[in-house]
């Protein structure tokens, strides 16, 4: 099932995202990180058949973050399980401290990471949804190591026939590891203000191109659209539509 059949259509991704054995890159300009608005999509469309679970990996945000924002989009947690691993604080043990419903599935702590590929290994056509790893750069870590962590995460999930999806804030801080990591991306989901100024029907505009390794994966019968998308953000839902044309009319 896919939650924005308009953007799915739009792109031609008749199950709501891309190939398997791909990586989506998604950026966010903003603050406010708007890529995050769709991970209840992905979650839907990609445990839809009850057997590609879905993982959820946070540098930044608790699982009850991600709760609240499939509450106000209708996503029933018990149909689409989420497997959520905490990498946001890694000095303490949360499943010791949280409410059980609120615990995360797996802690990832820095010094871990090659038990976190064993452990992300043993899932076979996931989907692994990684959310604000640029923050490691806040942290001191290195460019290239930071870009070592994903290129891991994408090898074993491309490798089992799954999907990676990246999201992170882009500014002239993270660019150098964006730049990096779209080279390496299929797909690539740009979230920006909207070009032509502020409006009280556009939230902003979604720009959407092949990342570099799209030739890899073409299929001229299913054949991927680039193009620009505004948006509209309200509180129990995103809404995509063409520039130009009402929201309601797409």
């Amino acid at each position: 099932m896919s939650l924005y059949k308009t953007l799915s259509s739009s792109l031609n991704w008749p199950t709501g995202h891309g190939h398997p054995s791909t990586t989506t890159l998604l950026t966010s300009i903003s603050l406010e990180p708007t890529h995050t608005f769709l991970i209840p999509h992905f979650l839907t469309t990609s445990t839809s058949d009850k057997q590609s679970p879905f993982l959820l990996l946070s540098f930044t945000q608790t699982l009850s973050h991600y709760t609240h924002i499939l509450r106000k989009q209708g996503i029933n947690q018990t149909k689409h399980k989420t497997i959520f691993i905490n990498a946001l604080n890694t000095q303490n043990d949360l499943g010791a401290t949280l409410p059980q419903v609120t615990r995360p599935d797996y802690t990832l702590r820095r010094t871990e990471w090659p038990e976190f590929f064993k452990f992300l290994d043993s899932f076979k056509q996931c989907t692994l949804f990684i959310d604000g790893v640029c923050s490691l750069l806040d942290l001191g870590e290195d460019v290239e190591v930071v870009g070592d962590f994903v290129v891991g995460c994408k090898r074993i999930v491309e490798g089992n026939n799954g999907r990676l999806i990246v999201g992170l804030f882009l500014d002239e801080f993270t660019d150098p590891l964006v730049s990096r990591l779209v080279r390496s991306a299929h797909y690539y989901l740009g979230f920006e203000p909207l070009a032509s100024g502020s409006s009280a029907d556009v939230s902003g505009q979604l720009t959407v191109v092949p990342g570099h390794l799209y030739c890899q994966v073409h299929d001229s019968s299913q054949e991927f659209k680039p193009m620009l998308l505004h948006y509209r953000v309200s509180d129990t839902t995103v809404q995509f539509f063409s520039p130009g044309q009402s929201r309601i009319v797409l």
